[in-house]
């Protein structure tokens, strides 16, 4: 009969060194140094390397999205007209276009842009990306004159 606190000897077994009692103790640290062992050489040579999952479309590809024809599109714009306008509207204080010397930074640097004519007048009467519509403040000719003053500023590319 066991009584409560008394310990028994743990006997001996051929082969083995030490007692069961340090076998069970040992055993927990065993297993967790295996673990962390193959965490870390799972976690060697893998920095910087992915598998990425390919999107799969079914049907023909997406079309990328086409700028909307506005009427300012059809026009021609007069340059020498769109520098006022540029100045007038307001373009320069939240664009950067060194033939108007404005420096603004809220919107898109348009000498880096070198937005096309019909980027530019689809924008302007449009807006979008934080941009706000011009097509109640400006007249069709308007729009056309300061694109054209930005594309012939920057170097895009004319209707």
């Amino acid at each position: 009969m066991v009584l409560s606190g008394e310990v028994l000897p743990v006997p001996r077994h051929a082969g083995l060194s030490g007692s069961l009692e340090s076998f069970a103790v040992r055993r927990p640290a065993v297993i967790a140094a295996a673990l962390l062992g193959a965490v870390v050489l799972a976690g060697c040579n893998s920095e910087g390397v992915s598998s990425p999952t390919p999107n799969t479309v079914i049907g023909p590809a997406p079309k990328p999205t086409q700028l909307p024809i506005v009427p300012a599109t059809k026009l021609k714009g007069d340059s020498k007209n769109g520098s006022s306008v540029f100045a007038s509207a307001g373009c320069g204080s939240c664009h950067t276009l060194a033939a108007a010397k404005s420096t603004g930074t809220v919107g898109p640097n348009l000498d880096d842009l070198k937005p096309t004519y019909r980027t530019v007048t689809s924008q302007v009467t449009n807006g979008g990306h934080g941009m706000p519509s011009f097509k109640s403040t400006l007249k069709t000719q308007q729009i056309a004159d300061v694109a054209a003053y930005v594309v012939d500023s920057t170097g895009g590319t004319a209707p």
